[in-house]
């Protein structure tokens, strides 16, 4: 097995503990935004650490900086807020999963907006999400509230970001740059949001082991980041993004075993569905991968 294919491995697993971790604070009285704040917080530390360290320049230009205000705001940090969110309605392995659904808003907002023809493998894996979303639902329109819409709306709000990537002055910049200046603005736009409408008592003085929680989670968001960019080196971005889509399956086992969270026939068969249609949509031959870390 190849250094790159373990790579991607630890990626997936490192990645599906992320909502895990997320769903235990938030257990422990924290809110989404106190979470988002301190997490990103520490991701913009670190990296910013390892740039001083290795004095590394990371200089963007007046556009890339605007860019970046607009992707903090509303993609990248709003898609990691609504998901969040869908927790307080959703357990968290469904909610990962209707997340995952990004690729497809992907495909059809090219399609929709730069009139890009979806082949046939794109509308098959467009049909199999349907198809799984549904089964995920259980038949039943009793999930459909709050927790499946803000699940989906996460998706959205992710499949924009990485259109609207593609799309500017960004994509030439490494992903751990972007990362790293996605990171310090969503920690400030949580931080002035915690401020104005937070009430949780943790936001200002986290206890120690949310604090310890928190940086294990900007940790591993470091980590993924490292992984995948090594493992699209090795084997190449498609290879890359197929491994990446089992971190849904990840959070799903571990919600089920950890929180006991709920599942049936119709949950294991959706979640093969939407892991079939990521697959689909993710078999790609351009060098840029699908998705950076989330």
């Amino acid at each position: 097995m190849s250094m790159g294919i373990i790579a991607a491995m630890a990626a997936a697993l490192a990645a599906g503990l992320i909502p895990v971790l997320t769903k235990a604070l938030m257990l422990d009285g924290w809110d989404a935004t106190t979470i988002l704040f301190y997490r990103y917080a520490v991701v913009f530390i670190i990296l910013g650490l390892a740039f001083i360290i290795k004095k590394e320049r990371i200089r963007v230009t007046k556009k890339q900086a605007v860019e970046l205000v607009a992707f903090s705001a509303v993609g990248y940090g709003g898609s990691t807020f609504l998901l969040a969110q869908a927790f307080n309605y959703l357990p968290m392995g469904l909610a990962t999963m209707l997340y995952f659904s990004y690729p497809l808003f992907v495909v059809m907002m090219m399609a929709l907006i730069f009139k890009e023809k979806p082949n046939r493998i794109k509308m098959i894996a467009l049909a199999i999400a349907i198809t799984g979303i549904i089964f995920l639902m259980n038949f039943s329109l009793d999930l459909v509230n709050w927790g499946s819409v803000l699940a989906l709306g996460s998706g959205l709000a992710y499949g924009i970001y990485l259109v609207s990537l593609q799309q500017s002055s960004l994509k030439t910049l490494e992903n751990r740059v972007i990362i790293f200046y996605l990171g310090g603005l969503c920690a400030v736009f949580f931080g002035i949001q915690g401020w104005l409408f937070s009430d949780n008592s943790e936001f200002l003085i986290p206890s120690a082991k949310g604090f310890l929680l928190t940086v294990v989670l900007g940790a591993i968001t470091i980590f993924v980041l490292q992984m995948v960019t090594f493992a699209i080196k090795r084997i190449g971005s498609s290879q890359t993004a197929l491994i990446i889509a089992f971190e849904a399956v990840v959070t799903l086992i571990l919600g089920v075993v950890l929180y006991g969270e709920p599942y049936n026939g119709n949950t294991i068969v959706g979640a093969g569905l939407m892991l079939v249609s990521v697959i689909l949509v993710s078999w790609r031959t351009d060098p840029d991968p699908l998705s950076i870390d989330h």
